[in-house]
């Protein structure tokens, strides 16, 4: 079960869980829930598992500056594309494949409100480890089809598909220490 921020069913203290996300611990939750900007909390058994935090536009952002900024939209879902920038699941929850149910059940329910296209703008994270100088798009892409990465593994065998390699896209220290800020768009369209 999916419950989106703003639903009647959406429990405030559910906002508190952003204190776990690795992904984007810097993003403000009003940040995360104001503008084309919208929150999905996946249940199982009426119990949080996992936190998708997402972006509704007309267009894929390529940077967290995009994701940030607002299209100026009067209806969240008067739009053509979902765009999940933050992803993870809660602490104890350990049930294997959660992570694919949560995005499934996260495309479907905006499937249902009329969104057609699903993408991510993911960081790359541990990429400076195995680069020792700022890698060129087809050296990215080698590397993150070979699975090496554990984001590249997470959307690759969920099926997605690498739609876009973006530099300079997350300026923020920790992204240009792990990985030169770069981030990837996944595809998830079917």
């Amino acid at each position: 079960m999916v419950i989106q921020y703003g639903d009647d069913l959406f429990e405030e203290e559910w906002l508190a869980f952003f204190k776990y996300d690795p992904v984007h611990p810097n993003i403000s939750i009003s940040k995360r829930i104001e503008g084309n900007r919208t929150v999905f909390v996946y249940l199982n058994e009426m119990q949080p598992q996992f936190i998708i935090s997402a972006r509704i536009g007309n267009k894929i952002p390529r940077s967290m500056i995009e994701v940030l900024d607002d299209d100026g939209y009067s209806s969240i879902y008067d739009v053509s594309f979902a765009i999940f920038y933050s992803i993870f699941r809660l602490p104890n929850i350990y049930e294997k494949g959660v992570g694919s149910k949560a995005i499934k059940a996260v495309i479907d329910y905006c499937k249902q409100r009329g969104v057609s296209k699903f993408y991510t703008l993911s960081p790359t994270p541990l990429m400076r480890e195995h680069f020792i100088t700022k890698p060129d798009e087809s050296s990215v892409r080698q590397y993150l089809e070979s699975w090496k990465g554990n984001v590249a593994k997470f959307h690759l065998s969920n099926g997605a598909k690498i739609h876009s390699i973006n530099y300079d896209a997350d300026e923020s220290e920790l992204r240009v220490k792990e990985s030169w800020g770069i981030m990837v768009n996944y595809d998830y369209c079917p």
